[in-house]
């Protein structure tokens, strides 16, 4: 249910969020600026993701749900690992899943019988501490 109330909180900030004119003064002359995080964003094809992280270093692997319970394969490179070091604090044991936010890139899994989508870390935005509703998982194929 908490998760429910976050989704809904960070939906509504994204909505609320306003992309206003900037005016800026050089030398006399009056410009105005507008914000360009979204286009950037968009021509890029970085977006902010949300979900459940795990990590399996004997098996090289790691796992992204998103709140739509979507599963993702993760792209293991350095982000990842800095990833994987935040959350081990809030780990109790090796499949505990811990809820983050990251700013990534989603693209088509080039490996068969896997994940039909990874995703390439590019920033770490938040690692919380898991709740009791967080820590188990059942994936369904």
């Amino acid at each position: 249910m908490k998760k429910i109330y976050f989704i809904f909180a960070l939906g509504f900030l994204m909505i609320s969020c306003k992309n206003e004119a900037k005016s800026t003064e050089k030398n006399g002359e009056t410009t105005q600026q507008s914000e360009m995080s979204t286009s950037k964003t968009e021509s890029t094809g970085v977006e902010t993701i949300s979900g459940l992280f795990l990590y399996l270093e004997n098996e090289n692997a790691a796992v992204l749900q998103s709140s739509g319970s979507t599963m993702y394969g993760v792209v293991i490179n350095e982000q990842m690992h800095a990833l994987d070091k935040q959350c081990d604090q809030y780990k109790k044991n090796e499949h505990d899943m811990v809820p983050v936010v990251i700013r990534g890139v989603r693209k088509p899994n080039p490996m068969k019988d896997a994940w039909k989508e990874v995703i390439e870390v590019k920033e770490i935005l938040s690692v919380q501490a898991p709740s009791e509703d967080d820590s188990t998982i059942v994936v369904k194929k």
